[in-house]
């Protein structure tokens, strides 16, 4: 199980009428957690579970107790795997649902006023962005009018500044021509 990878995977476990796993599918137990389960099975078998009951029939002293066969023994390991892989996956599930729960409570803490706002301006500049394209079709259509218009403004400008330099020429020529005469008429009659 260990590694450094992390995958989910799909387990499924069965109960029994005490509610202990009987099953587990899904799951491989590494070769050290194996060992353990047998080691601790083998425990098991040594040490009775009560002591044998006073019989007042009494088994005939060559009478052997009957020792289980290798496929009781094999079955017996196999179930007792299976109910340590149904243990261990029964409390990982408990264990991500709980943090889950705690994963939905610090979510909930988290939500201060300023996350909020954050998220609210988040969303909005998102929505200015989808407009964007919008807007900057228009923003184009406008400028290319306000250009029409400086075009246009630009060339009464430079009519009416034709036409004032020309009536400044023509005033200059008619002073000029009126000093002229005026010099001549002084000159004549200072003569």
């Amino acid at each position: 199980m260990g590694g450094n990878v992390s995958k989910a995977r799909n387990v499924s476990f069965g109960l029994d009428e005490e509610e202990k796993v009987t099953v587990v599918e899904g799951v491989k137990l590494s070769e050290d957690v194996l060992r353990r389960m047998r080691e601790s099975q083998g425990s098991e078998r040594v040490r009775p579970s009560s002591p044998p009951a006073p019989d007042s029939h009494k088994t005939s002293p060559s009478a052997k107790p009957a020792e289980p066969s290798a496929s009781e023994t094999q079955e017996e390991i196999r179930k007792n795997y299976e109910r340590q892989q149904a243990l261990v996956q029964e409390q990982l599930a408990k264990l991500a649902q709980r943090e889950r729960e705690t994963a939905a409570v610090t979510d909930m803490d988290r939500t201060t006023p300023a996350v909020i706002m954050e998220k609210w301006r988040t969303h909005e500049e998102q929505e200015k962005a989808k407009l964007l394209p919008a807007d900057l079709d228009a923003w184009a259509k406008r400028l290319e009018w306000k250009e029409q218009e400086l075009a246009t403004i630009s060339s009464f400008y430079k009519e009416q500044l034709e036409i004032l330099e020309k009536k400044n020429f023509e005033n200059y020529k008619q002073t000029a021509e009126q000093y002229c005469e005026a010099a001549t008429k002084t000159e004549a009659w200072i003569r």
